[in-house]
Order: C-alpha cells, then structure tokens, then sequence
C-alpha cells in the first residue's frame, strides 16, 4: 500500500481499538491472525471445556495466546488475569507450547502491573518465553497483510488514489522533438479544403470574422 492508504488505514485501525472490548477484542484479534499466519488456530470455547486457557495457538512457532480486552484497566483485575490464564495454560495444555503471549487492547502501551507480572513469570518459569502483544504490534501485523486481507480485516474499504506525478522538460523532450519534425515536413502551400459555407451560415460568422477565418485556416 501507498503511504496515504496505510495513513487512511491506520485511522479505521486506531478507530477499532477505540471501539472494541471483551469478546469483540478477541473475534478483532482471530481474524488478524488467522489472515496472517497459516498455523494459527482461533481456539473457541466448547461447553465445561471452556478453551483450556488458550485463545489462540501457532502451532509451528508453538506460541499460546491470551487475550485481555477490558473496558477500563484495572491493575487487580489484571493480574488476576494473567495469573489464571498463565496456570491453566501450563496445567492443561504443557507440552504445547513454549512462548506465552499476552494480547492486550491497552492503545498507550504495556501497563506498569503487566510488565512486572510478565518478568515475575519469566523468572519463575524459566522454560516458558513471554511476549506481549498490543496496540502497536497489531498494527504491524495488520500492515503486513495484502490489501485485501487487510481491508476484510480493518471491515472497510482501503481507496486507491490516482497520483499526478510531475513532468519536466526532459520529459516533454521527445514529444517537442516529434512535433518540430512534423513542422519541418509539412507544406505551407498545400492546398486546404475551405470551411463548408453552410457552417459559416448556420454560425452566423459574417463580415471581417468570416474573413479572418478563411485566412486563419492558412
């Protein structure tokens, strides 16, 4: 995409993360990931199973996923979060994974709780990766995406702009010189054929405009 259509669609993207919570979050965030990544999996809950704790997986680069996406942050709430998501996903789903992925709807970056949670876990869990993944980095993972995809993703449509490059006189050059050769091989004396009387009548061209005409097509 051009720079005013990645402009245009960072707005639609940035009017998104405004407007989107909770559950709409999520369906936001499986539909970027699912159009970027082949390997991913959109885990959806199922009955008491619930989703055993992962709202996504990549299966070859074997990265679990959880989603956050309140209306108002809540540092309690966020730990709390974090904690259950963290423990179920290595109670119910070890061995599938080795990067634990925070996804998060935060537009102003990784709260202060969150960045002390995920070293606390790193240190902890010495086995286990962590990675956060907000505002920014959606964006670029949005940005990655063919036009296309992107605009299923975004839900709008991406315009295309013509742009008007300028010309200089190098680029006229050519045609300057095709037209002068076509000066210097026509005949000044070569007969015209006179404008057709009935089209001078029919315009009521008389007098000195008529004759000035006439001259002019010579």
């Amino acid at each position: 995409m051009r720079f005013e259509q990645r402009m245009y669609a960072h707005i639609k993207f940035l009017g998104l993360m405004a407007e989107l919570y909770e559950n709409e979050f999520e369906d936001f965030f499986h539909r970027l990931m699912c159009s970027r990544y082949p390997d991913f999996i959109d885990v959806r809950t199922a009955g008491r199973l619930g989703d055993m704790s992962a709202d996504g997986l990549s299966l070859h680069s074997r990265k679990l996923y959880a989603c956050y996406g309140p209306q108002t942050v809540d540092p309690y709430e966020i730990r709390k979060k974090l904690n259950k998501d963290l423990s179920g996903a290595v109670e119910k789903r070890s061995g599938e994974f080795d990067t634990f992925v925070f996804v998060h709807n935060d537009r102003r970056g990784v709260h202060p709780v969150v960045a002390s949670l995920l070293a606390d876990a790193r240190d902890s869990m010495p086995l286990l990766q962590f990675e956060q993944m907000g505002s920014r980095r959606l964006w670029q993972e949005c940005m990655q995406l063919p036009q296309m995809a992107a605009e299923d993703v975004l839900r709008c449509e991406i315009p295309i702009k013509d742009t008007t490059f300028g010309i200089g006189m190098e680029d006229l050059a050519p045609l300057l010189k095709q037209l002068q050769d076509i000066r210097a091989e026509s005949n000044p004396l070569m007969s015209l054929p006179d404008v057709p009387v009935e089209k001078l009548d029919f315009n009521r061209i008389e007098g000195a405009d008529r004759e000035d005409l006439l001259r002019g097509m010579r």
